[in-house]
């Protein structure tokens, strides 16, 4: 499909879902409500609509006059007769109250609006009878509904780059987040399609009279029944009764299975009669009987197979099929597992993207003030940051870090390093890097009173609550998200072992706040300058692997490289090895390829040139994606992969996970090869 063409009727698709599809939802669960009604009403109604059989009963004009009595505020309007011994006879107000009556003994068994009870208050609220012009609304949201969001729906359904039919058509639950809803949206749609077509279609006739002159004019037919003849008027003469127009009826059509009999109001105006007559098609299909109201005189017999003209036969079909009053109760299961259907639907398309949309960036910005600067070691300062307003910081685990948004452009990932049951301060190390890109520097230029910006705090290097035994392995400014877990786990008073390995004792940071502590006992020193026998050995430490033993290690890359090379060799488990990185790999960019990013939820097409990241290309082509390092080692832009093989080049993800294959860094990582399909 031509790419521009398809943007738009994504737009238009999704925007007319969001205008229309809580109406929607409405017109499909208050239909769902009473589409049974042709099958259950007789059931659910019993004590109005059946009676016990009797043989004698009393004249018509009797029952009205016994309902008259209790309904005295309106006039009477009809009284429907059913030619079956166990139906009751219903007396009809102007008000649409009906009083149901026992036909042998005239006992009062009820009444009831014709939206009332169950299944009439949900017709109403269908028909919108709560507004003006409810019926157009109606109207115009299935006409909105029929082509952009059915026919548009099909056109984007239709599966393209090689899918399968089969697969198109599949639901797919392994898919995550709004990948999973997109899918689960696509295939009720495909399966409801063609019910739901029937549904809108039919509803155009009945909300609109254009519609309806358009069928008569493509049929030839006219679609209304002629009016009603007069009666002779005789002034002073009585007029017929109900009972003699119902003798009449049975005459005329005596194989009726009701009729209902409608009082006239003017002086000329007829008796008229609508029955259904058996073998009808459907209970629409109506015939009609017109009586002079005085003589009783047949003025017009019209029978609905011979008398009705084409364009009306095709108008109450398209009720009945609208209303479920053809095909019986397969049909009206179909109607209902439809509407059903579409509030799923509606919630399916509009939650990703509604989700998408209002999604809040994680740890949005806020301001604290740098409270104190300490200089802790060589090249190596703490910042104490308070609230400005001296309120309580959000709450942390031991092994977050926050963002610090140092100026425009310029955010670099700070480790906390003070106990996690502090929230009235952060505490964050920084060392001055020779080669840097710029973060410590500034960093290192701020003094105390300065009011910055930071986001977070995130921790993807937590500690497992209810190991036997923690291990820590700290390698210079490493030792800060350390620092956090040694407090902790010292508080709590968990079996835990630190080793800290630095340069020299100038270039240790907190190095007194570890040694004056309570856990000072369970940590190590290990200083490059010191002795052999004191230096750091990692294969004898990790010599002896554990399942209740969990590692933590953080540190300069040689050092997590070393650590993490010997706990391989010592056949530790990939999960009881945790560790966090303060700076990525070097690549090599004349090893990349261009690529292609589809972003499932739009199928939008997306190219990665050779010298640009995936991150960098989602940002241009007005993707939001938060990020943070752009080193793939903070884990601020992971982001799950759908389908694709992708080329992690990240120091988040451990092996395991990137062994799966369903998430990665675009920051740094790009494709082995082929298209990514990203839950965005």
């Amino acid at each position: 499909m031509n790419t521009p063409f398809r943007k738009q009727l994504v737009s238009l698709h999704t925007w007319s879902g969001l205008v229309i599809g809580l109406v929607l939802a409405f017109l499909a669960l208050t239909a769902a409500a009473f589409v049974l009604r042709p099958a259950l009403q007789r059931t659910v109604y019993s004590h109005l609509l059946t009676v016990p059989a009797c043989h004698h009963r009393l004249p018509l004009d009797r029952l009205a006059a016994e309902a008259q009595a209790i309904h005295q505020l309106s006039s009477l309007q009809a009284i429907r007769v059913a030619s079956a011994e166990t139906s009751s006879v219903a007396v009809q107000f102007s008000d649409d109250d009906s009083v149901y009556l026992e036909p042998c003994t005239g006992a009062v068994l009820g009444t009831q609006n014709e939206y009332g009870g169950f299944f009439g208050f949900f017709d109403g609220l269908h028909r919108f009878r709560f507004i003006q012009d409810g019926r157009q609304i109606a109207g115009t949201c299935s006409a909105v509904f029929l082509v952009l969001l059915l026919v548009g729906g099909l056109i984007l359904w239709w599966p393209r780059g090689g899918q399968s039919l089969k697969s198109a058509a599949t639901f797919n639950h392994r898919l995550p987040g709004s990948a999973r809803t997109i899918s689960l949206h696509k295939v009720i749609g495909l399966y409801t399609l063609c019910v739901l077509l029937i549904i809108s279609l039919t509803a155009l006739p009945l909300s609109f009279q254009p519609v309806r002159d358009l069928i008569g004019w493509v049929v030839g037919s006219p679609m209304v029944i002629p009016p009603p003849p007069f009666s002779v008027f005789q002034r002073g003469a009585p007029r017929i009764s109900m009972q003699q127009a119902w003798l009449r009826s049975q005459q005329a059509f005596p194989d009726a299975e009701w009729v209902s009999i409608a009082y006239p109001n003017a002086p000329r105006d007829p008796v008229s009669m609508e029955l259904l007559e058996r073998g009808a098609p459907h209970s629409e299909a109506k015939s009609y009987l017109y009586l002079d109201a005085y003589s009783g005189k047949v003025l017009r017999r019209a029978p609905y197979a011979t008398q009705t003209p084409l364009g009306r036969k095709v108008y109450l079909y398209l009720l009945a099929l609208h209303s479920g009053l053809v095909g019986g109760l397969p049909y009206q299961l179909l109607l209902l597992v439809a509407c059903l259907g579409l509030p799923v639907q509606v919630y399916s398309g509009l939650s990703p993207y509604l989700r998408r949309k209002l999604r809040k960036p994680a740890g949005g910005a806020y301001p604290v003030r740098i409270a104190r600067k300490l200089s802790e070691a060589t090249g190596i300062c703490a910042f104490e940051l308070v609230d400005p307003k001296g309120a309580r910081l959000p709450s942390f685990s031991a092994g977050s870090h926050i963002s610090v948004h140092i100026r425009p452009g310029l955010i670099r990932q700070y480790s906390l390093c003070n106990d996690p049951q502090e929230t009235h301060r952060y505490l964050i190390g920084v060392l001055l890097v020779e080669l840097s890109r710029g973060g410590s520097r500034a960093m290192h230029g701020l003094g105390e009173g300065t009011l910055i910006h930071i986001s977070g705090p995130r921790n993807h290097f937590q500690l497992v609550r209810g190991a036997r035994r923690t291990l820590l392995l700290a390698g210079g400014i490493g030792v800060t998200p350390i620092l956090s877990m040694a407090e902790e786990l010292a508080r709590t008073g968990a079996d835990f072992e630190m080793h800290y390995c630095t340069r020299s004792p100038d270039r240790t940071a907190f190095l007194h706040r570890i040694r004056s502590s309570a856990y000072g006992h369970r940590v190590k020193m290990h200083f490059d300058d010191g002795p052999a026998e004191e230096r750091l050995n990692l294969q004898a430490v990790l010599a002896h692997p554990d399942p209740d033993t969990h590692v933590y290690v953080c540190g300069p890359k040689g050092f997590m490289d070393a650590a993490t090379d010997a706990a391989r060799q010592s056949r530790w488990s990939e999960a009881n090895v945790h560790r966090e990185y303060f700076s990525g790999r070097p690549q090599a960019a004349d090893e990349n390829v261009e690529f292609d990013i589809r972003i499932a939820s739009t199928g939008k097409l997306i190219r990665v040139a050779r010298e640009q990241s995936a991150l960098d290309a989602l940002v241009s082509a007005g993707i939001a994606v938060q990020s943070s390092c752009a080193e793939g080692v903070c884990g601020t832009c992971l982001t799950r992969v759908l389908a694709g093989d992708p080329d992690h080049r990240d120091l988040f993800l451990t092996a395991e996970e990137r062994a799966r294959k369903d998430r990665f860094l675009p920051c740094c990582s790009r494709s082995a090869g082929g298209t990514l399909v990203l839950d965005l």
